[in-house]
């Protein structure tokens, strides 16, 4: 996970100095299945690959998620990536570079809405930036959140309790974590003390919302992409349709926050709120990095090119590969 954490964190000093080339999300409806297939592509300079990290949504094989990476000179075929595990990390990773800037150096309690999959990546990237000393957990399922503190406590080694209501995962806490498919908020704003830092990764849609609009209004927002944010996040664009807030509340894109252009966290007492929902500067520069990984450690299958037959000739790159 820190190596996953450096990657990302990398990706947003790039995007902060302008480094990054990518489009937004592109989300395709099928016939049968509304954003069936999602597209971001991407390339960065100072890399040597760019690509396109895609998934699908099914009903019933679910999602498939893979990163295709190009040559950023030649354009040829270096890597085809299955990218469930990577895009589970970095969504983690994210929120941990967000904590390291804008998070209380001191923060050591965490309070976590969800026990899912995703929550279990955050907990795990946000222990990697921050001495993590108790992390109490809600989620409406008392058997799965008893399952994941049961989990995250064997493969962390730390405190991990389940509490039975989210109030209670919000008080003493110096970091609160949202990771959940609620479509609309799940705490008070009211419960959050000064000098909290809150991740949200859960909503990315306009009528959807994790965090209520108190915590928008008293927040220093930060967001992963102005763009994204003002077009998916309903936790920002509901208050905004209220004339609670203007698109001009939001303090900076991460990116300008790692890459030094706007500082992070400057007072003790205020609070700050991350909302993320994936960029593909994320996946496409941490999948970069990991293939050169790969290639250096002899991991992964080749695919020759002009020596199996089965592969149209059209598709011959003068590597062969």
């Amino acid at each position: 996970m820190k190596d996953v954490v450096a990657m990302v964190e990398e990706s947003y000093q790039l995007l902060g100095l302008g480094k990054i080339r990518m489009l937004p999300r592109i989300n395709l409806d099928s016939e049968h299945t509304p954003g069936f297939l999602k597209l971001l592509p991407c390339t960065a300079h100072g890399l040597k690959e760019g690509g396109v990290y895609v998934y699908t949504a099914g009903k019933d094989q679910g999602v498939e998620k893979l990163v295709v990476l190009f040559d950023e000179q030649t354009g040829e075929l270096k890597a085809i990536i299955e990218a469930d595990r990577l895009s589970w990390l970095r969504t983690g990773a994210a929120s941990a570079v967000a904590t390291k800037y804008l998070a209380r150096e001191d923060a050591h309690i965490l309070g976590m809405i969800g026990s899912g999959r995703q929550a279990q990546s955050q907990l795990m990237a946000i222990r990697s930036v921050r001495n993590i000393t108790l992390a109490k957990v809600y989620s409406p399922d008392p058997d799965h959140r008893l399952q994941y503190c049961r989990d995250m406590r064997e493969s962390l080694g730390l405190e991990v309790v389940p509490v039975n209501e989210a109030r209670e995962a919000i008080r003493d806490s110096d970091i609160v974590c949202t990771a959940t498919t609620s479509r609309g908020p799940v705490f008070d704003g009211t419960w959050v003390r000064k000098g909290t830092h809150i991740n949200s990764i859960g909503a990315h849609y306009p009528t959807r919302r994790e965090v209520d609009e108190s915590i928008v209004v008293k927040s220093k927002v930060v967001v992963d992409s102005r763009e994204r944010a003002l077009e998916e996040e309903g936790e920002l664009l509901i208050p905004i349709q209220k004339g609670l807030v203007t698109k001009d509340h939001i303090y900076a894109e991460l990116g300008d926050v790692v890459a030094g252009k706007m500082k992070g966290r400057t007072e003790k007492e205020e609070i700050t709120w991350f909302t993320s929902g994936g960029l593909a500067s994320e996946c496409i520069v941490a999948a970069a990095r990991i293939y050169e990984k790969a290639v250096s450690k002899g991991i992964g299958q080749t695919l020759d090119m002009k020596r199996d037959d089965f592969i149209p000739k059209a598709l011959h790159s003068k590597s062969g590969r």
